[in-house]
C-alpha cells in the first residue's frame, strides 16, 4: 500500500497543476470579444491592484459602487478582416482579429477621432500566467474634425498573477488570472505632456470577460513636473456574464457568421447629408442594397443623443429620413447610423 501511495500522491498532485494551469489562461474561443456580447460593469470606488505572484489574494469584498450602470457593446464591423467595435463611455473603440491576436486598431467620440497605422496589440492567444507581449503603436487622426493629432507609443501585457478574489457580491473565485496592461504613451499630441495607462484585469475560468478592472491614468508635464492621476475600478459580475456565456458551444469553434456578414458601407449606400452645414432641418438621403434594420441617432459633446429615430426594418431600395435640429446649438455633432447591429459614423455642423 505504501508503494502505491506516492505515484498516486504525484498523479493528484500533477493533475491539479495541469487544472491550474489550464484554468489560469486565457484562450481565444473563450476570451477574444464577441460581437452581440452586452455587459454591465459597475463602477466602484478604486481599490490597489496589489502584488504580483503565485497564490494571492484580493480582498475586493468591502468596495462599494460609484455607477452601477456602466455598459459595454460589442458590435460586428467586419470587412477583409474580422472587425469588432466596442461601444462604452460614449467613446466607440475598434478592433480587428488576425489569427490568434487581437489588435487595437483605433477610437472615436464626439471630439475625437483616431485611427491607428501601427495597431496596438492587445492580446495574443493562449496567454497564461508568466506571459508577456510587447507592441509598438503609432496613429493619427482629429480634434474637433480640425485639429490634427498624433499619438505614439509602446504597451506591454504581463499575466504576473494567480490567486483568489474575493468580490463585491461575496463570491470567492479560486484560479483568477490577472493581466497587466501598461501603455506609455511617447506622443500625446500635446506639447510637453507625457501620459501612461496602467489597467489589471482579473479572469476567472467560465467567464470570457474579466471579473474586475482597475484603471490608473497618470499626466506627466514636463515643464513643471506636474503629475495628475485619474483612477477607478470597475467590477463585471459573474451572474450576468453567465447569461451571455449560456451557449458555450460558440467557445468551441469561430463563427462562421462574422467573416461572411457584410459591411454597414455594402448595405447602406449613397448615403448623403443636405444641406451640411444645417440650419433647421437634416435630409438624410440613402439607399438599401438589402433588406435591414435602420436607425438614426445626433449626439451632443457629452454623448447623449439630442435627435434620433426608431429602429425600423426597411426593404431594399432608395429613403429619406429628416431630423429636426433647429433646437441645437451650434457646433459639430456626430450622426450614428445604425444598419443591422453595424454602425456607421458621420458628423453634421450646425450653424
Amino acid at each position: 500500500m505504501k508503494k502505491l501511495w506516492l505515484p498516486l500522491f504525484l498523479s493528484f498532485i500533477g493533475t491539479q497543476l495541469l487544472f491550474s494551469q489550464k484554468h489560469a489562461a486565457l484562450y481565444k474561443y473563450r476570451n477574444i470579444p464577441y460581437a452581440g456580447d452586452s455587459i454591465i460593469k459597475q463602477q466602484m470606488e478604486y481599490v490597489n491592484p496589489g502584488t504580483s505572484g503565485k497564490q494571492v489574494t484580493w480582498y475586493f469584498s468591502s468596495i462599494r459602487p460609484v455607477n452601477e450602470s456602466y455598459n459595454l457593446l460589442y458590435k460586428a464591423e467586419p470587412d477583409d478582416s474580422v472587425r469588432i467595435a466596442g461601444i462604452e463611455h460614449n467613446t466607440i473603440y475598434h478592433y480587428s482579429i488576425r489569427h490568434d491576436s487581437l489588435l487595437h486598431t483605433g477610437y472615436e467620440n464626439v471630439t475625437t477621432y483616431m485611427k491607428y497605422t501601427e495597431p496596438e496589440l492587445q492580446m495574443k492567444y493562449p496567454f497564461r500566467y508568466g506571459d508577456t507581449i510587447r507592441s509598438h503603436f503609432k496613429g493619427t487622426g482629429e480634434y474637433c474634425h480640425r485639429i490634427p493629432l498624433k499619438v505614439e507609443g509602446n504597451t506591454i501585457v504581463t499575466a504576473d498573477a494567480v490567486g483568489t478574489l474575493h468580490t463585491p457580491l461575496g463570491e470567492d473565485l479560486k484560479n483568477v488570472l490577472r493581466v497587466k496592461r501598461v501603455r506609455d504613451y511617447t506622443e500625446t499630441g500635446v506639447d510637453s505632456v507625457r501620459m501612461q495607462m496602467e489597467i489589471y484585469s482579473w479572469y476567472v475560468w467560465g467567464n470570457r470577460y474579466p471579473v474586475f478592472e482597475t484603471v490608473k491614468t497618470t499626466t506627466q508635464k514636463t515643464d513643471n513636473e506636474e503629475v495628475e492621476h485619474r483612477v477607478a475600478s470597475f467590477f463585471f459580475p459573474t451572474a450576468d456574464q453567465e447569461a451571455i456565456l449560456s451557449d458555450t458551444t460558440r467557445w468551441e469553434q469561430e463563427d462562421p457568421n462574422l467573416s461572411q456578414e457584410m459591411t454597414v458601407d455594402d448595405i447602406l449606400t449613397n448615403c448623403t447629408l443636405s444641406p451640411n452645414p444645417v440650419t433647421t432641418t437634416l435630409y438624410i438621403d440613402y439607399d438599401l442594397s438589402q433588406d435591414a434594420t435602420i436607425s438614426f441617432s445626433l449626439h451632443n459633446a457629452v454623448g447623449v443623443a439630442e435627435v434620433s429615430t426608431t429602429s425600423v426594418h426597411r426593404k431594399s431600395g432608395h429613403y429619406t429620413e429628416h431630423l429636426q435640429v433647429s433646437g441645437l446649438t451650434h457646433g459639430v455633432y456626430p450622426l450614428y447610423v445604425t444598419v443591422n447591429g453595424m454602425i456607421k459614423t458621420m458628423h453634421v455642423l450646425k450653424k
